[in-house]
This record gives C-alpha cells, sequence and structure tokens, in this order.
C-alpha cells in the first residue's frame, strides 16, 4: 500500500514531561482509514554519553485533534516497555561480561607467541 506521509508538532512548554509532540498522519491513497502515529524520543544515559532511543507508537483516532489529545495516553505505555527493555539488556549483558573468563592472550599478557622473559640479562 502507497501512503501520504504528514507530519504535525505541538508545542507544549507548559508539559515538562512532552514539551513536544511529534505526529505522523499516515493517509493510504486509496482513500481508507488514516493511521496517526506518535513519535518520541527517550535520552539515556551511558557511559558513552547521551543516547538518543526513537520510540513510534500508534494513536487510536480520526482526527489530528484527537490525536494529540491521546498522545501522552498511548506514549507512556511505550517507553515504559522501551525502558524494561533496554534495562533487561544491559542486566543480560553485565552478566555475561562477569561470567566471561579472560585469558591472558586476549591481554597481551603471553601466549600466541608474545613471550616475556623476565631474566636479568648478563
Amino acid at each position: 500500500m502507497i501512503y501520504k506521509a504528514e507530519e504535525y508538532v505541538e508545542e507544549c512548554p507548559e508539559n515538562p514531561k512532552f514539551p513536544v509532540k511529534h505526529i505522523e498522519v499516515l493517509t493510504p491513497l486509496d482513500g481508507s482509514k488514516k493511521t496517526f502515529v506518535g513519535q518520541v524520543t527517550l535520552g539515556l544515559q551511558t557511559p558513552f554519553g547521551i543516547q538518543q532511543v526513537p520510540i513510534s507508537f500508534t494513536i487510536p483516532a480520526e482526527t489530528i485533534e484527537e490525536a494529540f489529545r491521546e498522545f501522552e495516553k498511548c506514549a507512556e505505555p511505550k517507553i515504559r516497555e522501551a525502558r524494561q527493555g533496554i534495562e533487561e539488556e544491559i542486566r543480560r549483558l553485565r552478566s555475561e561480561v562477569s561470567r566471561r573468563i579472560v585469558r591472558p592472550d586476549e591481554l597481551g599478557l603471553g601466549g600466541g607467541g608474545n613471550i616475556i622473559d623476565f631474566k636479568p640479562r648478563k
């Protein structure tokens, strides 16, 4: 199916949770029902700085005005789901790393032809 896409943005400075709301309206060229897709970006603090994670979700609505009214209600469960998924992945990676055995050749401390001779030279 081919869609025409239109993007709408609402600024809500009084709403600290969602100061800017993005909605994309997808209109099928065959004239069937429009789809409203909300978009937010989740900022996560990592050892490498803040990483942006995009989150998209559909909003059941008939009009763009209704979609903006329903935005927060539809966004919050998707944000919770994304956070939980990321936290689970971080826990899994930490567990993997903590169980991993590091071999001396991986650290460059011998093995594989890297021999360190500590005998005093004459």
